[in-house]
């Protein structure tokens, strides 16, 4: 693995990323979603890059200009474990800083306890279980973190 760079995503690199989702998630965003994302997250829609080839994703958007939300994040199977979704998350929320939020959330499954962890250890705590997110019985946790050094909610 060469110098991992973290950057906008382009158009281009669309393909590259649906076939991270579709072999990171049950349910995967389809193409057209991901297109839109490009549009409605500028800025905030960033690919990990080893070369010439993206190596993993994340999707953020900014809600009532104090709330960063975490849409998506993903990596390829074999770059796992290996520090791209620490890079991406960390300039995610870099990110989010300058834009003015006081705070990251995100969803993940209840029982995905791999991301869970990933997330507990970047100082995301679980401030609440939204019943049915990702379908029938499929709850998920909502998980905060403050760039403020309280709860975020103000």
């Amino acid at each position: 693995m060469s110098s991992i760079i973290i950057s906008d995503a382009w158009e281009e690199d669309l393909e590259q990323i649906e076939k991270i989702e579709r072999e990171s998630f049950d349910n995967p965003y389809p193409f057209s979603l991901l297109r839109a994302y490009l549009q409605l997250a500028e800025g905030l829609f960033l690919v990990a890059r080893d070369g010439n080839r993206v190596i993993g994703y994340c999707i953020g958007i900014v809600q009532y200009k104090v709330r960063g939300h975490l849409i998506s994040i993903a990596s390829s199977k074999e770059f796992r474990r290996n520090g791209v979704g620490s890079l991406l998350l960390q300039e995610l929320e870099r990110r989010f800083l300058k834009l003015g939020c006081t705070y990251s959330y995100l969803e993940v499954n209840v029982n995905n306890a791999e991301a869970i962890r990933f997330y507990y250890n970047r100082s995301y705590r679980v401030v609440r279980t939204r019943k049915n997110y990702y379908g029938r019985n499929k709850h998920g946790f909502v998980m905060l973190k403050s760039f403020k050094g309280d709860s975020g909610l103000e």
